[in-house]
């Protein structure tokens, strides 16, 4: 554990040290926005999840909505989902000042509540540093990493050990290109998902796209593969999954 501890934080600085080489490109002087006093854009979200190749977590179609609103210094959401004998509910913050109108670095909060009707309960929280930088209209970057805190409660050994803790990483790293005012397409590697909260190291590798019908309305599609023990074993894709969604920007 501590030796894949010490090769975590030695990624987690390479990715830092780059972020901070980006952020030097600004030039100038250095000037802070702590938080902008502005209406938020507040936005609603319905989501629609196939899965091709299922694991415990995704033996049928799901269904979410999430709710956010964003200050551009801070962001925060909330978002539920629903499947046959599973319920997740996530809430998020992330804090980021704005540097130079071109960067921003912070930190955010997560916690997910997980329960697998008549098996287990989960309660996650995550805590890490982030990175964003805008790179004009057109291109943007954001990468995080922290600590993912997991409290598990099993129902057939509850009386016995009432909970279950472990700890391990998070991070997330996402390249976004808006090719035209109408039309964005992005990438991103995490540790976790926003309803899904397993323990380093089984990524997620997601692509996806949003097409924006009306300036209120966005339609998107995005694809997910799920490996498990891929940095420590044969590498095997655990879950598929293509979901759908629907956001309007209040």
């Amino acid at each position: 554990m501590i030796r894949d501890g010490k090769r975590f934080s030695f990624i987690a600085v390479l990715f830092f040290s780059f972020c901070f080489f980006l952020s030097a490109q600004s030039g100038g002087n250095t000037t802070i926005s702590w938080f902008t006093n502005e209406m938020p854009e507040l936005s609603a979200q319905w989501g629609y999840s196939v899965p091709f190749k299922k694991d415990l977590r995704q033996p049928s179609a799901a269904e979410d909505f999430i709710i956010a609103a964003d200050f551009r210094e801070l962001r925060i959401d909330t978002g539920i989902k629903y499947q046959f004998n599973q319920l997740d509910v996530t809430n998020r913050a992330v804090y980021m000042p704005t540097f130079n109108n071109s960067f921003q670095a912070g930190f955010g909060l997560c916690h997910h509540f997980y329960r697998y009707t008549k098996t287990f309960t989960e309660n996650d929280i995550i805590v890490s540093t982030r990175f964003r930088w805008i790179k004009g209209p057109v291109f943007l970057f954001e990468n995080a990493a922290g600590f993912l805190f997991k409290f598990a409660t099993i129902d057939a050994v509850c009386k016995n050990t009432p909970c279950i803790f472990n700890l391990s990483y998070q991070f997330e790293l996402l390249c976004k290109w808006q090719l035209n005012p109408s039309f964005d397409f992005w990438c991103a590697v995490n540790l976790q998902d926003y309803f899904d909260y397993p323990l380093a190291i089984s990524p997620f590798y997601k692509i996806g796209m949003n097409v924006a019908v009306r300036k209120e309305l966005l339609l998107g599609m995005d694809y997910t593969l799920k490996f498990v023990d891929m940095f420590y074993s044969a590498v095997y894709l655990n879950e598929q999954v293509l979901r759908f969604t629907v956001k309007v920007r209040l």
